[in-house]
């Protein structure tokens, strides 16, 4: 008898292509920001890609970045998206929008609050737990309604977060995990024994 661990489901956690603001080292967080041209080839060529995982379901943040990079893999896989806001990108705060210049320039102290600790309730930046609670959540619904194999498009810090709490590791006190590049994409799959996530694939590219 095999003692490797059951596989109830898989997810696939992909994040959205390349905008201006990605170009430019700015914040965007929940500032609904466009795919670039680099940001929509990249969709394309990623989407039947992932559309070969055979997914049961796309669910996407409903930022429009991840809404049209969803909608590439959902082109080859028949799917209609779903749109979760409990997937969006983290709240920044008040360092939405900035460059890391502005940021020193405008709130030095927070920027490095931020930075030595990964969170900082001065500048109103949502935690790392919070995040990471509100997107697992989102996961653990969909696969205990039905397993099955779900691709979820979403964010940089967002499936950081994400991927860290089904993890059983809390997001806020460990930063162990690099986060995707644009149309990157994890994979986890879902077993029988504790933490019972896996991670089997990280930072995976076209």
């Amino acid at each position: 008898m095999s003692d490797a661990p059951l596989v109830k489901s898989r997810v696939i956690f992909v994040r959205h292509g390349q905008t201006d603001f990605n170009i430019g080292g700015r914040v965007q967080g929940v500032i609904d920001i466009e795919l670039n041209e680099v940001g929509r080839a990249q969709a394309a060529e990623m989407g039947p890609i992932v559309a070969t995982f055979q997914p049961d379901a796309i669910v996407s943040s409903d930022l429009s970045r991840a809404m049209d990079t969803a909608r590439e893999i959902s082109r080859h896989s028949g799917l209609e998206v779903v749109a979760d806001p409990r997937i969006r990108e983290r709240n920044f705060g008040a360092f939405e929008g900035m460059s890391r210049n502005e940021m020193l320039t405008e709130h030095p102290q927070w920027y490095r609050e931020w930075r030595a600790t990964g969170d900082c309730a001065g500048a109103q930046i949502e935690s790392r737990e919070d995040v990471g609670q509100r997107f697992a959540e989102v996961v653990t619904e969909v696969v205990n309604a039905t397993p099955g194999t779900y691709v979820f498009v979403s964010h940089g810090s967002a499936i950081t977060q994400g991927i860290t709490q089904l993890l059983g590791i809390a997001p806020g006190s460990w930063s162990g995990l690099r986060g995707l590049d644009n149309c990157h994409w994890s994979i986890l799959e879902q077993a029988d024994r504790s933490p019972y996530w896996r991670l089997v694939g990280h930072n995976i590219g076209a």
